[in-house]
């Protein structure tokens, strides 16, 4: 069945321009709508930690019962995002080619929405609802990094994006090591004095070939798409590096790359005489979360209820779900409907999209049911 007030909600939102770190129009919009849905909204300091212009929007509504279940999607969307004009045809919504959709995410926030909206207009009894609208999730989950959970009572949640239809639910996904290398060496004349040099390049060019990339396991991958180097064609290279990452879906196989990496690494600079500096970051955590938990349990339950195919997977990309899930709060992400993310072909399935406002309704109905009265 059509669903006029969430695609209404989109179009609001996929007009309104915003990108990672320019959030604050859409976090206005949303702080809104909460508001009038009797939320308390607040904004924490994610804004000023990342150096964008608004926070995380947070959203509490006190309950009759005394559980509580969060929900999360981010605000920001891919660079590509200004100036949408999403154009639907055969059920399907899309941008009008030259931009980007932004269904990842505000396929999910409005998903979200729908779901307080039915759940509170039912009049039945409910747990507290808490929300978590983050910011700068597309760079790197930089907003679920820096949330703090501790205002939150819930123990699961459920993070409204992913791609696939609904019923989809990633239960596994890949924690994640930024890796940047710079390497010294030696300039010199390339034509009068090319041996006084020390080819900061060539050593660049041996780590790299030599290292074990790709596709490394079921599980494990790494990439190092960038490289950089000096720009002048008659001067020893003194100057090189390269950036890249690492992921996987076992923590442990994830250090033991990383320090497989260190070492090769290290090897080739001193047997080519190179200064090395590597710098790492974790990005984002492990997602882990096992067949029979009560996030997993309640998700099954309200497919079984809706009839929709209940398909549990793991992903090969970090999500708000992952930094959520480590901070205490067992987290899955659910699929939205969207499909081809990030790229100017993204596009929205509408049926599945309305089905996420069922989907986010049930759960909330089906955890107040395991609840008590206060």
């Amino acid at each position: 069945m059509r669903n006029e007030a969430m695609l209404k909600d989109f179009y609001e939102l996929a007009t309104t321009d915003a990108v990672s770190g320019q959030e604050s129009k859409i976090a206005a919009i949303l702080t809104q709508k909460l508001e009038a849905m009797g939320f308390t909204v607040t904004q924490d300091d994610a804004g000023e930690k990342l150096g964008g212009d608004c926070g995380n929007v947070i959203g509490i509504r006190e309950g009759e019962l005394d559980g509580a279940l969060l929900f999360s999607s981010h605000m920001d969307r891919m660079p590509n995002g200004f100036g949408i004009k999403p154009v639907e045809k055969d059920g399907v919504l899309y941008s009008d080619g030259t931009t980007i959709l932004a269904a990842d995410d505000l396929a999910g926030v409005c998903g979200i929405l729908e779901s307080f909206r039915q759940a509170i207009a039912s009049g039945k009894p409910l747990p507290r609802l808490e929300v978590a609208f983050t910011v700068q999730e597309e760079p790197g989950v930089w907003g679920g990094n820096v949330l703090d959970c501790s205002v939150f009572k819930a123990k699961t949640g459920y993070v409204f994006d992913a791609t696939g239809d609904i019923g989809r639910f990633v239960v596994e996904g890949p924690g994640r090591y930024t890796i940047d290398v710079e390497l010294t060496g030696k300039p010199a004349h390339a034509g009068a004095d090319p041996e006084k040099g020390i080819d900061a390049a060539k050593a660049m060019g041996e780590m790299l070939f030599t290292l074990k990339t790709g596709r490394l396991d079921f599980e494990t991958v790494s990439n190092f798409p960038i490289v950089h180097g000096i720009t002048a064609r008659n001067s020893v290279c003194d100057s090189a590096g390269f950036k890249g990452e690492a992921r996987s879906r076992n923590p442990e196989k994830l250090e033991k790359y990383m320090k497989y990496f260190d070492e090769h690494c290290r090897k080739i600079a001193a047997e080519r005489g190179v200064g090395i500096e590597i710098v790492t970051e974790l990005s984002y955590p492990t997602l882990n979360i096992a067949e029979g938990e009560p996030v997993l349990a309640l998700a099954k339950k309200a497919c079984e209820k809706l009839g929709f195919k209940y398909n549990p997977e793991a992903g090969g990309g970090g999500m708000d779900a992952n930094h959520i899930t480590a901070k205490g709060i067992r987290c899955i992400g659910c699929g939205c409907g969207y499909s081809k993310n990030h790229t100017k072909e993204e596009y929205l399935v509408l049926e599945e999209f309305f089905k996420l406002g069922q989907l986010g309704t049930t759960l909330i109905e089906l955890y107040a049911e395991e609840c008590k009265a206060k």
